[in-house]
């Protein structure tokens, strides 16, 4: 049986500053080209 889903934990600080300043950064070529390989492959990798 699978366990169950723990709550997200909530960031403060330094963190959760961290955490906007990455969400908000363009991605690089490697994560387009990662992301472009996903979208466009035929098998589920799990």
């Amino acid at each position: 049986m699978a366990k169950p889903i723990e709550e997200t934990p909530t960031l403060y600080g330094k963190d959760a500053i961290n955490i906007l300043k990455k969400m908000n950064e363009p991605p690089t070529e490697k994560q387009k080209e990662l992301a472009n390989r996903i979208r466009t492959q035929r098998k589920v990798i799990f």
